[in-house]
């Protein structure tokens, strides 16, 4: 006696049924790359890159601060500061590869002295408007 199955079986696969694999004669479709407008590359991009990169993984190391609350251990706590710096630089190397393959989307990094001064007016506007709240 026959069992009747929902699936066929494949030969060339015996142990996937036939709906899971590609079928007779199918490929997936290969074709030539798009050329990329990259975007050329000097010593200020890499400069301004380069910064984003050491910003990014210093705020990112503020991790350790919560890792010196939660944790009594001195490796748990450096470990938290650790994975803040990575994931802050791998943040900010995604940013700088999606700049250079798609300058035209992703804009380029600022340099460290606009950084410094767009943080520090951030923080005179956060802190005058903590003024204004409590009343000096």
């Amino acid at each position: 006696q026959a069992r009747s199955s929902s699936h066929s079986f494949n030969p060339e696969l015996p142990c996937l049924p036939s709906a899971w694999s590609w079928g007779a004669g199918t490929r997936p479709r290969v074709g030539p790359m798009p050329d990329a407008k990259g975007k050329a590359i000097d010593g200020a991009l890499v400069s301004s890159m380069l910064t984003n990169v050491a910003v990014k993984a210093a705020v990112g190391s503020l991790a350790f601060i919560p890792g010196c609350v939660v944790f009594r251990g001195a490796a748990l706590r450096c470990l938290c500061g650790g994975l803040g710096m990575g994931f802050g630089a791998g943040m900010a190397w995604t940013q700088a590869d999606l700049h250079l393959r798609h300058p035209e989307l992703v804009p380029m990094p600022a340099s460290l002295t606009s950084e410094a001064e767009r943080m520090k007016a951030e923080g005179a506007a956060r802190m005058a408007s903590l003024r204004a709240r409590i009343g000096f």
